[in-house]
């Protein structure tokens, strides 16, 4: 007898996602009938064979394993640590949950207990304990806490977590009109996001997995359970659990998780929890959300919130096509009350006069048409610019939508500030943007796409915007500070050459000048703090160490004796640990290693702290490896500790590389080049000669990537020159003479090259570009 064929795709997809949460909530009938009516009988007639087939399986839904992975029923123990374990409350691929009370006499407490199955206890094992502790940094009040965690005698690895008696979200929300449904929704999404900012993604994303308990509070459980397994073997083929109706194409394929994904099961759920409900602009959403296309789903959970947000808010939203037309609805709908209250006025005044109605009429609507799209361009552009920006900065991968997120801003303000009489606060909103803009195109020291000929126009046209605000109003303080922000920016286009002082004091002068009328306000206190490390730095560049460690030590001073605004204490924290990196610098320049020990290893304390309290952000990740950078190069100088120093080199580029895996990033990929050339010493003081040139050359090859991105750059061009002549020297001791000499030439070249330009620091020419100079002449013989 021939077997049946298949059902279509489209079939099993619909039967598997009914399975999965029939499976999660059973014996629960009225739940069940609102399930599946309205369904198709051939999805009706799956699900009825499926659930016949679960009856007959050891182990199935709800989060299924990849064939050949049988889960053998295991009974649970008695008790784990001081609790007791009861009844089972669920069961899926990975395990089995049980209720556990506490009764060691202390307190009481409910809780759950996830036993992994048999099967999956040996791989698990091996990630357990670094997956335990990830799991443990997540606080979120909309995520079921992480109480403990071990094996247990039987070699069961468990987890014990905040126990959560509610309903899945589609069931608890099916009453509820759309807009609470949303608002719960985005509570899920955001504690989504929280996690996604401290690098751990869900895996497992679906309605049962998001609880409403019973005070209406969102709580997600499972989180980051399933990598348990998969932090094991990565590798495509690989037994990954997952639930195939909220899986990614990519999921389905065999793909290890990612943040992407959870965004498309977020989009599945959210589809679910929405229904039959719903206008044009949310199923844009949902369908962005869940696109195939991963290039065409929403870059992250922040970006879908947003949306959502700006939904909610009647505005248009970035899944929609952008249309005048569309606009033009959407400015309606925000204002239905306004609308109905102008025509009721209009048609009272049209008894009365009919001309003179009309006319009203005519100039009243050019008006309204013209402050509403102001109004409504403005609010565009400023919550794109902040609100939506700041969501972003740190979530990892985001530079290039952070830069068109401001480009976008930029222009949208643009716009606005040719209006006849546009008042000094739009002109400084999009001279702000414009700074923003450069941020992310190419400033030094910032998470950005590394075009700092692009970063030099934006702030260009920053500072036009600002002196035209100072051309009417000489003393506004605000379009001052700007300035000083502005050229504090440029010097970082410009460091190592003979210009970046002149900027710094320009700078400087314009945060004096705030700050002699107002001597309190935060952001020039912090500005003005901001160019004394400038000037620190600057003074070392010129071959003045000593008086840039008195500089940058007097400048800490003043920074812990600074009280700064809510806003400014992050950045306070980063200018903190930039200074103790530069002081360290200066110490080490004088050849004081305890010294640049002590103020690099203040740093590192600094940015751990960061680090534990925010998440592994872009920015915070990046500084920890300037500071291994830097701590294993003065460690790699001190007899008998050279292995010490390699190996902080090595942790500094595991946390450079978490940055670029997420996506481009020029300030990470200037580190990461810094701390493969640091490496490379530290391989050739221990005796591996072949892995240091290898490291070296992976150094040079990716600094002439980045000067080929940006040729006329001097920051880039004393990069290779510094390099370069670090790896003819490695070449020359592994006697490979032709090939040291070829890395010579371009180190005197590089050299040459910024001193025509006239961009040769003191240092430089003093030092750096004759000692390159005498390394050529003796590798070459010339």
């Amino acid at each position: 007898m021939a077997e049946p064929p298949p059902p279509p795709p489209d079939v099993e997809r619909r039967a598997l996602d009914l399975i999965e949460r029939l499976a999660n909530w059973p014996e629960r009938p009225k739940f069940r009938e609102r399930l599946l009516r309205g369904e198709t009988a051939a999805v009706l007639a799956r699900v009825e064979a499926l659930e016949a087939a679960s009856r007959r399986a050891p182990a199935f839904l709800p989060t299924e394993v990849a064939d050949g992975m049988v889960a053998e029923p295991l009974p649970p123990p008695l008790r784990i640590g001081p609790f007791r374990v009861e009844d089972k409350i669920g069961e899926g691929g990975m395990g089995a949950v049980y209720r556990g009370q506490r009764d060691d006499g202390l307190y009481d407490q409910t809780v759950a207990i996830k036993l992994i199955h048999g099967h999956l206890a040996a791989p698990a094992g091996a990630a357990f304990e670094s997956e335990r502790r990830i799991l443990a940094k997540l606080e979120h009040p909309n995520i079921a806490r992480l109480i403990d965690g071990g094996v247990t005698d039987e070699g069961r690895p468990y987890l014990i977590m905040e126990y959560v008696a509610g309903a899945p979200i589609d069931e608890a929300t099916a009453a509820l009109p759309l807009r609470r449904r949303i608002d719960l929704f985005l509570d899920a999404a955001e504690a989504v996001q929280f996690a996604h900012s401290r690098w751990v993604a869900h895996a497992d994303i679906k309605p049962g997995n998001i609880l409403v308990d019973t005070q209406g509070r969102v709580r997600l459980l499972d989180f980051g359970i399933a990598r348990l397994v998969e932090e094991q073997d990565p590798a495509p083929s690989s037994p990954t659990p997952l639930t195939r109706g909220f899986a990614s194409p990519a999921r389905l394929d065999g793909a290890a998780p990612s943040i992407s994904d959870d965004v498309y099961a977020l989009g599945q759920t959210l589809a679910i929890v929405v229904g039959e409900l719903g206008d044009a602009d949310l199923k844009a959403v949902i369908a962005r959300a869940r696109a195939p296309d991963e290039a065409r789903r929403y870059g992250s959970v922040a970006a879908f919130v947003a949306d959502l947000h700006r939904w909610r808010e009647h505005l248009p939203v970035a899944a929609h096509a952008d249309t005048m037309l569309y606009r033009a609805r959407k400015f309606t709908a925000r204002h239905k009350a306004g609308v109905s209250a102008t025509v009721a006025a209009l048609l009272i005044l049209s008894l009365t006069s009919i001309t003179a109605t009309l006319n009203y009429r005519r100039a009243e609507h050019q008006r309204a048409e013209t402050a509403a799209r102001f109004d409504q361009v403005r609010s565009l552009a400023k919550y794109q610019l902040f609100d939506l920006y700041d969501q972003l900065r740190n979530a990892p991968g985001t530079v290039a939508l952070r830069a068109q997120i401001a480009q976008r801003s930029a222009v949208y303000l643009d716009q606005l500030r040719h209006a006849t009489n546009a008042p000094a606060t739009l002109k400084l909103e999009t001279a702000t943007s414009y700074r923003r803009l450069a941020s992310v195109q190419g400033l030094s020291g910032t998470a950005s796409l590394g075009r700092p000929d692009q970063a030099k126009r934006s702030l260009a046209l920053a500072e036009q915007l600002a002196r035209e605000v100072l051309l009417t109003d000489r003393h506004n303080l605000d379009a001052m500070d700007l300035l000083g922000w502005i050229y504090a920016d440029r010097w970082t286009l410009m460091s190592n050459s003979g210009e970046s002082p002149r900027m710094n004091q320009i700078a400087r002068g314009w945060f004096d000048a705030v700050l002699k009328t107002d001597p309190r306000r935060s952001d020039a206190l912090l500005g003005r703090l901001v160019t004394e490390k400038n000037r620190g730095y600057d003074l070392a560049v010129d071959d003045k160490p000593r008086e840039a460690l008195t500089l940058l030590s007097n400048a800490l001073t003043s920074l812990h004796a600074t009280a700064f605004a809510k806003d400014d204490r992050g950045a306070a924290r980063a200018l903190e640990s930039i200074i103790l990196n530069k002081a360290g610098d200066a110490a080490y320049s004088l050849e004081d290693i305890p010294s640049a020990v002590t103020f690099y290893r203040a740093q590192r304390t600094l940015v751990d702290a960061e680090l534990r309290t925010h998440g592994e952000t872009p920015e915070w990740l990046s500084r920890r490896g300037e500071v291994m950078f830097d701590l294993g190069g003065a460690l790699s100088d001190v007899p008998g500790r050279e292995q010490e120093g390699l190996v902080d080199v090595e942790s500094g580029i595991v946390a450079v590389r978490r940055v670029l895996d997420f996506g481009p990033d020029a300030n990470a990929e200037k580190k990461l080049v810094m701390l493969y050339g640091q490496e490379a010493v530290g391989l050739a003081q221990t005796g591996r000669m072949t892995e240091a040139i290898a490291a070296s050359a992976e150094s040079l090859a990716i600094r002439e990537k980045r000067l080929a991105g940006a040729p006329d750059d001097p920051a880039r061009m004393r990069d290779i020159a510094i390099a370069a002549s670090a790896h003819a020297q490695l070449l020359d001791l592994a006697h490979r003479r032709a090939a040291a000499c070829a890395a010579s030439d371009r180190a005197v070249g590089m050299w040459s090259a910024i001193r025509a330009r006239g961009e040769l620091g003191a240092r430089d020419a003093a030092k750096n570009a004759p000692r390159a100079g005498v390394l050529q002449t003796r590798l070459c013989r010339r």
